[in-house]
């Protein structure tokens, strides 16, 4: 195995991590409600970081396997939308279906964390959201633990 697709399956090992670290916050968090102010920003916090981490992931696979990294102000949905596709001769989808529309959902909330500064979280929108979040994070595991099949073979090592 080359030394720079070992250091890309270790940076996107520590990304893995940083996402499953955010989710067993989450996890750890009581049901939320509008009562529990700073567990609410607890969650969002989480989450934020949680979708970050699986976009650093897909940023840096993109990177490493030569794809475009999307740009524009819709770079991040783009970005979800590549890891879905079959890129004949170059690489199978990153990401199922399944996992991609739940990270969608993450990716918004993301999204409305970074440019919502004056709006109040709705406890039941977060806790859909932690709830999602924890019921995805075996998803998005599986699809990645997949794909790093994909990067040990090109790199001429098996388990």
């Amino acid at each position: 195995m080359t030394p720079r697709l070992a250091r890309l399956r270790a940076e996107l090992d520590a990304d893995l991590g940083a996402f499953d670290a955010r989710v067993a916050e989450l996890a750890a968090l009581r049901p939320l409600t509008s009562e529990l102010r700073s567990e609410l920003a607890v969650a969002a916090v989480a989450l934020h970081h949680a979708y970050g981490a699986v976009e650093s992931a897909l940023v840096r696979l993109a990177r490493a396997l030569g794809d475009e990294v999307p740009g524009g102000p819709e770079w991040h949905q783009q970005l979800l939308h590549a890891a879905t596709l079959h890129v004949e001769g170059v690489r199978p989808p990153v990401l199922s279906p399944e996992a991609a529309n739940g990270l969608r959902k993450l990716l918004s909330f993301r999204h409305f964390f970074r440019h919502a500064y004056a709006v109040e979280l709705d406890a039941s929108e977060l806790e859909s959201l932690r709830r999602l979040a924890v019921t995805l994070q075996p998803r998005v595991r599986a699809d990645f633990s997949r794909f790093d099949e994909v990067l040990r073979e090109l790199g001429g090592t098996t388990r």
